[in-house]
């Protein structure tokens, strides 16, 4: 017996992943992922996306898909089902919808991913039966997923919820991939938090492990935070602050009942995030939601993506009339 399944597509500034759903069950049933950036790949994004998908569907027997869904970087143009001059990977701009839909035959909706993943949360995580959810991703960039009353927001273009570039800093001299100076995203992300490192680091005069700032990794940087080392301390306290006032500015803009945290940064580091949800009181004026670590874990966008393609939002149903 033929079984109905999604294609499901995360494409995130580092990985790009790829699930294939059992469309009733919404089990995942397979899945593949590859680097987003591969200085060796002369191919590009989507065209990788439909080779590695057609390799997991040639081993799945009995299986038909009939709807793809995407969750994306942005920003987005979302009536064209594109990402348009992205800061966090090396091909800027490129076309997914079309590419995807004239391949496989089968509608193709696309999100931006942290808003795939948020949608996730409502249908079949922590968001069920909830009408006002926040899914915010730490991780090589900053973003955001919102549900207000129920409805997802979108935006004119699929962007409104980029909270990776809120201004924490005004005076920052700070730049973030995007261009901008103060960003959220360009202060703390994973990919730009180096930048912090280098200029904490200049008024720093004791002993420390850290590396020249362009190679610290999120990795090396919180291993030595807990061993002790003192810059290592006073650039995670400073980080720390900006998350707390980060997450703050979400809670006073879009008043969740809850608020999910997910991304590489905020899974891999609970002690990290404990220590800035306890500052984030100080920066807020509604009243706190409940705090959780994403449902779904890593798989949150694909997961979200799945529901997307399973159950389409009204409002991105209207986009593609």
């Amino acid at each position: 017996m033929v079984r109905k399944a999604i294609i499901s597509v995360d494409i995130g500034a580092t990985r790009t992943r790829i699930g294939i759903y059992d469309y009733n069950r919404m089990e995942l049933l397979k899945r593949a992922e590859f680097a987003t950036n591969d200085p060796e790949e002369s191919r590009g994004i989507v065209e990788r996306i439909i080779a590695r998908t057609r390799e997991i569907l040639e081993v799945l027997e009995e299986i038909k898909p009939i709807a793809i869904g995407v969750g994306t970087i942005g920003p987005l143009d979302l009536e064209k089902g594109m990402v348009v001059s992205s800061p966090n990977v090396t091909e800027k701009t490129f076309e997914i919808k079309g590419p995807l839909e004239l391949f496989f035959g089968i509608p193709t909706f696309v999100l931006n991913d942290c808003v795939a993943a948020a949608y996730g949360e409502l249908m079949g995580g922590y968001g069920k039966g909830k009408k006002n959810i926040v899914y915010v991703t730490l991780s090589t960039g900053i973003g955001a997923g919102v549900v207000v009353d129920g409805e997802l927001l979108l935006g004119k273009d699929g962007n409104a919820h980029e909270i990776g570039h809120l201004v924490l800093s005004y005076g920052s001299d700070i730049q973030c991939g995007c261009g901008g100076f103060g960003h959220w995203e360009g202060l703390s992300s994973g990919k730009n938090l180096w930048k912090l490192v280098e200029k904490l680091k200049r008024d720093y005069s004791g002993k420390t492990q850290l590396s020249s700032s362009e190679s610290v990794s999120p990795e090396n940087l919180f291993a030595l935070w807990r061993k002790g080392d003192q810059l290592a301390s006073i650039i995670i306290d400073e980080l720390s602050m900006i998350n707390a006032a980060g997450i703050a500015s979400v809670i006073n803009a879009y008043d969740p009942e809850l608020l999910v945290l997910g991304g590489s940064i905020a899974l891999k580091n609970q002690d990290f995030v404990r220590q800035f949800l306890e500052m984030v009181p100080r920066y807020t004026i509604n009243r706190l939601p409940d705090f959780k670590l994403a449902y779904y874990g890593e798989d949150s966008v694909l997961a979200g993506a799945a529901w997307i393609a399973r159950k389409p939002p009204k409002k991105l149903l209207e986009t593609m009339i």
